[in-house]
């Protein structure tokens, strides 16, 4: 445990801030400024998801999260309003999102993660909220891919085949420099 908080021992290197849902704070010693908002992550569970602004550009990094429609708790698509209006301004430059499981997951089993066909609603969801009818100049980082069997491929040939906002896919590698 590297942070000042939890089980013993705390090797105190990390200092844990709590963050208020919506409130932007600085990142310390960073010209960075931050905004946490909760996600689902399967009940009970919960995640974040970090709205971090730079100047007037702004990146949204989402944790582990299931799709609304699954969730039945509308915490995307509160977060979708709040990226609408940067997307459209043309502000908002990626999204680092998770795709776990390929669309053949039953959504029982999700667990509180994201299909491709999933993403791709939410996706419109936040296309429509922006005001637009597709996403461009955003730059969508997958993450979080199942590394088990050929699901990692799978999950990238399902987005590939079924994205008709044309959205910019990438996927990230190990040790290699995103450029967007």
């Amino acid at each position: 445990n590297f942070a000042d908080q939890g089980e013993a021992p705390q090797l105190k290197k990390y200092h844990y801030k709590v963050m208020e849902p919506g409130q932007e704070i600085p990142a310390e010693n960073t010209p960075l400024s931050v905004k946490a908002f909760p996600l689902s992550h399967g009940a009970p569970y919960e995640s974040a998801a970090f709205l971090v602004r730079s100047g007037d550009n702004y990146l949204l990094y989402l944790g582990d999260t299931g799709a609304d429609t699954v969730e039945h708790q509308g915490k995307l698509r509160a977060l979708w309003q709040v990226a609408g209006p940067l997307a459209a301004a043309g502000k908002l430059k990626a999204i680092f999102i998770e795709v776990s499981f390929p669309n053949e997951q039953p959504e029982k089993l999700l667990f509180g993660h994201l299909t491709p066909r999933l993403l791709m609603q939410e996706m419109q969801t936040l296309a429509t909220l922006s005001g637009k009818s597709s996403l461009p100049g955003i730059s969508i980082i997958i993450t979080h891919r199942k590394p088990t069997g050929n699901q990692e491929s799978l999950i990238r040939q399902q987005l590939e085949a079924a994205n008709p906002m044309h959205l910019r896919l990438v996927f990230p590698e190990q040790g290699k420099r995103l450029d967007f």
